[in-house]
């Protein structure tokens, strides 16, 4: 959790929720152009709103054939032995 702004309730204990890993998809780009260094083209990135209400930004694993409304589910993608992103895949 953040800061809270000064008018906060002062009070208030900050606390997480372990999200489930489920979303929707609310916005995306299947992006062709430029080349990524790394990437193959083309590849989607989506907004996912999880079922928590958090909105995520993560590429969609394996497929670009992705619309507005679409289940999708968490995958952690392992870049290196620093690096771990968090990425989307077609719910089944």
């Amino acid at each position: 959790p953040g800061p809270m702004p000064p008018d906060g309730d002062l009070g208030l204990k900050p606390d997480y929720v372990v999200a489930s890993g489920r979303g929707t998809v609310y916005s995306f780009v299947v992006h062709h152009k430029p080349e990524v260094p790394g990437k193959k083209l083309p590849f989607a990135i989506a907004l996912v709103e999880l079922e928590e209400g958090v909105r995520m930004l993560g590429e969609v694993i394996g497929t670009t054939d992705i619309h507005i409304g679409q289940k999708v589910e968490a995958v952690f993608v392992r870049v290196d032995d620093e690096l771990t992103l968090p990425a989307w895949k077609v719910a089944e």
